[in-house]
């Protein structure tokens, strides 16, 4: 059996929806389980990682666990010391700023890379994902504001990323889960090619035929335009974003190698999620 958290999420319900194509007994555990569907033969589990507790119960059948960091007040280190006496393998879904700010200057990077650090001392066999910015994040923070109007209000139109699709991530991550060749991998992910947050708009206004506009937000907009998000998070986006204007982008080729395929385009990603964009209310 493999347990899956973070199953609510884009990355984690993919990662359980492929275990499951693939005949894997498939458990995931959710904060709110009714947020998410499941394909027949997944079974839900509650569970809350400020209670660490949680995933210790329900490790105790499982050979192996998905893991991702579901929330800032997620107590995941002492959760993933509890559970790992009970598997064999963890996958678990960092961030590439772990690798990018060796420093762990960033709120972002020292979470990370601690989880990472509990997870190599428990003794576990472990696949790391660190991946790079969102595909979907355009679905987290800019869907509320496209489903009532044809304009964008956000900040740092030129910022450069690699967007990755969540379905790439989450094939590795099965990978991970189900194949020892990627034990003690660490894994640094992107999309194939840099583009602007900008072009992200323009591709979703293909993908969707809408006439999608971007009106740049700045200073105390653009704060107001994140205000959903954590302070300590918050700035440290925000200053994320304004590097990516003038610092070269974080690419890889890492999906490509280890998939044996190209990595998903962004504008692949906006066909996919066409529908979710499709109109708005204006």
């Amino acid at each position: 059996m493999i347990l899956v958290t973070g199953a609510t999420g884009t990355v984690g319900n993919t990662v359980a929806r492929i275990l499951a194509g693939t005949g894997e007994t498939v458990h995931v555990l959710a904060r709110n389980p009714e947020r998410a569907s499941f394909p027949n033969g997944v079974s839900v589990v509650r569970g809350d990682f400020t209670d660490p507790s949680t995933l210790e119960a329900a490790a105790h059948d499982a050979d192996a666990i998905f893991l991702m960091l579901p929330a800032m007040d997620s107590k995941l280190e002492q959760a993933v010391a509890q559970a790992a006496p009970h598997v064999k393998r963890i996958a678990f879904l960092s961030s590439a700023l772990v690798s990018i700010d060796t420093s762990r200057a960033s709120f972002i990077a020292r979470q990370h890379a601690s989880i990472e650090d509990a997870i190599k001392a428990s003794g576990v066999d472990w696949t790391i994902l660190r991946p790079g910015y969102f595909a979907a994040n355009a679905l987290r923070w800019w869907l509320p504001q496209l489903q009532k109007s044809d304009t964008l209000r956000w900040p740092f139109p030129g910022a450069r990323f690699a967007p990755i699709h969540e379905r790439d991530m989450a094939e590795i991550a099965v990978l991970g889960l189900r194949d020892s060749a990627h034990a003690g991998k660490t894994y640094d992910l992107t999309g194939p090619e840099a583009i602007t947050a900008a072009e992200q708009l323009f591709a979703i206004a293909r993908a969707t035929h809408r006439d999608l506009r971007w009106e740049e937000a700045q200073g105390d907009a653009a704060r107001a335009a994140l205000a959903f998000l954590p302070p300590p998070l918050l700035e440290g986006i925000l200053a994320s974003w304004e590097r990516a204007t003038y610092e070269p982008p974080f690419v890889t080729d890492t999906v490509a190698r280890v998939l044996g395929k190209p990595a998903r385009s962004f504008e692949q990603w906006a066909g996919d999620h066409a529908d979710a964009f499709a109109k708005s209310a204006a």
